[in-house]
């Protein structure tokens, strides 16, 4: 027991570095940069070398002096990256909410305007595809997504699909089935479950990122880049693994249902057999 809570502990540490700190330190480096370059000079770096010199140098009779300071540097920057990175996790709520179509309301009708023109779009591919039968039009219809759209996002329909597709195969309500077919599911299922939507957190962190690197462009114009491309590869990484999320989550339902309606099969136990289970427990306590 003692070595499993010790290796816990170490990837619990390993998770917290590489997600919170690491991301925060660069973060830190950059609004350094911006704030000693600024926007005149972008791109002097020979500046930013002097002021890290002159943070790091000095005289020997003040080497002692300097080690303190660069301690006091590091340990101030450590909390300070981990809260950034904190900042970074709490972003990724409204992210996922933008990229899955969810607009506050001032956007709502923009929200509005983009998922009818997907709609349409998506009913001229599928009424050509019964037509003509193509695999063209099937793709086209499938690129835009798998169900009729509701969102104003791809990544909002995808999400979406699993629901209507196994509503449509099984008749079920997923929201209220999967909680109890979760813990059917074999421990591998799950891992790979989890593990999956934890890329999708993950991309949505990203997204949060560069949120916060976006006002960084106020001192230092490639900040605006750094943000870009935050944002560039958070949608990428998103779109993916929502991808293999809703797949793996319409395969588990398919797999797994059956041994679902074999536990809920009827008759189920009684009211009175329950009562009377609790009253015979209760007598051993």
């Amino acid at each position: 027991m003692t070595g499993f809570l010790a290796e816990l502990g170490r990837r619990l540490a390993e998770r917290w570095f590489t997600l919170l700190v690491l991301p925060g330190l660069g973060y830190l480096l950059v609004a350094v940069a911006a704030a000693e370059l600024g926007q005149s000079g972008w791109s002097d770096w020979r500046s930013l070398g002097e002021a890290f010199t002159a943070l790091t140098g000095g005289e020997p009779d003040r080497q002692n002096a300097l080690a303190v300071r660069a301690v006091l540097l590091l340990v101030a920057a450590v909390p300070l990256s981990a809260g950034l990175g904190l900042l970074a996790q709490a972003l990724a709520g409204p992210v996922e909410r933008a990229l899955s179509g969810s607009w506050p309301r001032p956007l709502t009708a923009l929200a509005d305007r983009r998922t009818a023109r997907r709609a349409a779009a998506w009913d001229a591919a599928d009424a050509a595809y019964r037509a003509d039968g193509r695999a063209e039009d099937a793709a086209r219809r499938n690129a835009l997504a798998l169900v009729p759209p509701r969102h104003p996002t791809w990544l909002g329909d995808r999400l979406h699909a699993p629901a209507v597709r196994l509503r449509q195969e099984y008749g079920i309500d997923l929201a209220t089935v999967w909680p109890r077919l979760w813990l059917l599911l074999p421990a591998a299922t799950r891992d790979t479950l989890t593990e999956t939507r934890a890329r999708l957190d993950t991309a949505f962190a990203l997204g949060g990122w560069a949120v916060l690197y976006l006002p960084l462009a106020v001192l230092w114009w490639p900040a605006a880049l750094i943000a870009l491309v935050a944002a560039v590869v958070a949608r990428h990484r998103a779109r993916l693994a929502a991808e293999l999320y809703a797949e793996l989550v319409e395969s588990a339902v398919d797999l797994h249902l059956d041994r679902l309606l074999t536990r809920l099969a009827e008759p189920r136990p009684s009211p009175q057999q329950g009562r009377a289970l609790t009253e015979r427990l209760r007598r051993g306590i």
